[in-house]
């Protein structure tokens, strides 16, 4: 009788933490649904405006037509020839980019001889080199203008 007692207990204990259980994982789960909805709720407007910007009509083009330099470590015997166009998010941003040009013209430079041969060859490089270079030209001008940067000429000799 004292073991059907236990086992009676055993049972009704088992029971409580499974539904315990199942209770701790639902009012995660709320605690996460209700802060997502807080985190999207305080940042509705700002995230609506970026998303807004950059599907906006009002894209601008810039191009820099060749920028030449000697890599790193090459001592004048390698150069690179490249052309690179911006597509901007915006069109007013083309004006602030002409009237810095010459300021981005020589960060570009910079950052581009300061890399070795080995940083700009291959596909990959050049991505990480696109994005340096949109880094570059954001940090020059001191705001995130350049939407997406193009190579139209890109010779290494």
């Amino acid at each position: 009788m004292a073991k059907k007692s236990k086992d009676k207990n055993k049972s009704k204990a088992s029971k409580f933490r499974t539904v315990g259980k199942y209770f701790l994982i639902i009012l995660i789960f709320l605690g996460q649904a209700y802060l997502a909805y807080a985190i999207v709720d305080k940042n509705y407007e700002k995230t609506y405006q970026f998303i807004h910007e950059l599907n906006s009509s009002g894209i601008g083009h810039f191009t820099f037509e060749k920028l030449i330099v000697n890599p790193a470590g090459t001592n004048g015997q390698r150069y690179l020839l490249v052309e690179i166009t911006l597509e901007t998010v915006n069109k007013e941003h083309v004006s602030q980019i002409q009237q810095n040009r010459s300021k981005i013209r020589h960060d570009m430079i910079e950052y581009l001889s300061s890399r070795t041969v080995d940083e700009l060859e291959g596909l990959k490089e050049k991505e990480k080199l696109r994005l340096g270079l949109i880094r570059t030209i954001n940090n020059a001008l001191g705001l995130r203008s350049v939407r997406n940067l193009y190579y139209t000429k890109y010779v290494m000799q």
